[in-house]
Formats: C-alpha cells, sequence, structure tokens
C-alpha cells in the first residue's frame, strides 16, 4: 500500500481508492480472493498519516454471483468502507482467466451467460456504489470476437444500464481490460456510455484495476477524452458511500 501511495503521489493524483478483491464461492481448485477488513482498514488509517496530502479512501471489489448473494448481504452489513465496487469475477462454477468457461459456447452465448448473471445479481442487491469491468469476460475469451457492444447485446446492456441510472449507480471504465491479452485485445463500445448518458447516468467511474503501483492510474487521460466526447462534463468517485464529482477538464 505504501509503494502505491508513494506512486500516487508522484503521479499528482489527488488520492486512491484501496479496493482489494472479496470474492465468495470460488469454483473448485480457485484460490478464494478475501482480505481481512479491519487489517486493510487499520492500515490504510496509517497511510493518511504518513500522506497527509493524498486522499485515501477504503474500499472493496466485490465479486458478485447469483449463488453468493446471501453471503454478501451478510458482509456488507458488518462492514463499512467509502466505496463498493461490484464485479463479476465467477461465472457458474467457472473463473475465465483460466479458460474452461468458454468451452462448448459461441461468443454470443458466453458473453451473454455472464451479462445475464450480472443482470440478475443487481436486480436485487443494490449496496454497491460502482458496477466494475462489465466487459471482463472479453479478456480472456478465445474467440476474435472480443468487443460486447451495444448493438448485439442491447437487450440486456440496455436493462442493467437502467438499473445504475435509476438507482443512483454508475459504471466503470476499467482501463485495465483494453489492453492485448492473449487472444486479442478488448475493445469498448462507446454508445454502451451514450445510452447510459441518454438514461440519466450523470458521471462515470474510471479504475485502472491496478495490481501493482506502475500500473496507478493507467489511461486515464485517453478515456477522459473517450468520455468528455461521450457528453460526460464529470467523473465520480466515493467516499463515505456518498458520489464526489469531479470536472473532467481538472
Amino acid at each position: 500500500m505504501y509503494q502505491a501511495a508513494e506512486k500516487t503521489r508522484e503521479l499528482s493524483f489527488r488520492g486512491i481508492c484501496f479496493s482489494d478483491h472479496y470474492d465468495f464461492d470460488p469454483p473448485k481448485g480457485i484460490h478464494r480472493f478475501t482480505f481481512h477488513v479491519e487489517s486493510q482498514q487499520s492500515e490504510i488509517e496509517n497511510l493518511k498519516k504518513a500522506y497527509p496530502g493524498l486522499e485515501i479512501l477504503k474500499g472493496v471489489e466485490i465479486g458478485i454471483q447469483p449463488v453468493s448473494m446471501d453471503a454478501i448481504d451478510a458482509f456488507m452489513k458488518k462492514h463499512t468502507f467509502d466505496t463498493v465496487i461490484a464485479s463479476m469475477h465467477f461465472v457458474r462454477g467457472h473463473d475465465p482467466y483460466h479458460g474452461k468457461y468458454y468451452d462448448g459456447y459461441a461468443f454470443r452465448e458466453a458473453y451473454g451467460i455472464y451479462l445475464q448473471d450480472i443482470f440478475d445479481c443487481i436486480s436485487t442487491f443494490r449496496d454497491f456504489d460502482i458496477l466494475g469491468h462489465f466487459d471482463y469476460i472479453a479478456r480472456y475469451s478465445p474467440y476474435k470476437e472480443h468487443e460486447i457492444s451495444l448493438k448485439t447485446f442491447g437487450d440486456i446492456l440496455d436493462p442493467i444500464l437502467r438499473i445504475l441510472a435509476e438507482n443512483g449507480k454508475t459504471f466503470e471504465i476499467n482501463t485495465k481490460t483494453y489492453q492485448s491479452f492473449a487472444h486479442g485485445t478488448p475493445v469498448l463500445d462507446v454508445n454502451i456510455l451514450k445510452r447510459f448518458r441518454e438514461l440519466g447516468g450523470a458521471a462515470v467511474s474510471l479504475g485502472s484495476d491496478a495490481h501493482s503501483p506502475e500500473r496507478i492510474g493507467e489511461n486515464f487521460e485517453y478515456y477522459s477524452e473517450v468520455l468528455k466526447h461521450c457528453g460526460f462534463r464529470y467523473g465520480v468517485y466515493y467516499k463515505k458511500r456518498e458520489p464526489v464529482f469531479y470536472a473532467i477538464d481538472n
């Protein structure tokens, strides 16, 4: 954490939010990603003292999946964070990172199942602020199609975006997704951002998904310009579970 805080200061960012993974019900043979919440938050309090010029926030990236929602509800009732990101990492007994999930599916089926499970989770679970990396499923896919587009998946993306907009949640541009992976480079469909704006989405969150300090804030400048071209004037982050808007030009 200290290396990340130092890198954040080097980049002249105003702050950083630590949002480690907390996943339930991992597939067989897959490591369960969790952390000791009290220890994390104690370390963050120490960081605040060491870096008084930085805003340092406590977050969590909850791994949503339909089978885990009761456990997630119980976890959220026990803990307090500044920011809660809801992200799907496991799909119906598989971790897409390892590739087996895609066996036997065409890309429309593989991506569609993932999006449907996201919709099912956020239809009832609302104790989150940001929907993380909606197109995570495209990172590790073996298909030539690496774009989850509004044109192809609008029937499920539109209700997902509507739930977010109508309930004051936001959408994340996860900059880690749009880089080269083993089978190709995922592409962000800007029409999804425009549709979110049309539905009343006030702002979009930028997340670098940085698992190492050197990747903090990766490509934020580029995707800030993308947001402006899509009609957004503000970005957003969360503090004490309340949105904090900032002008993208700043």
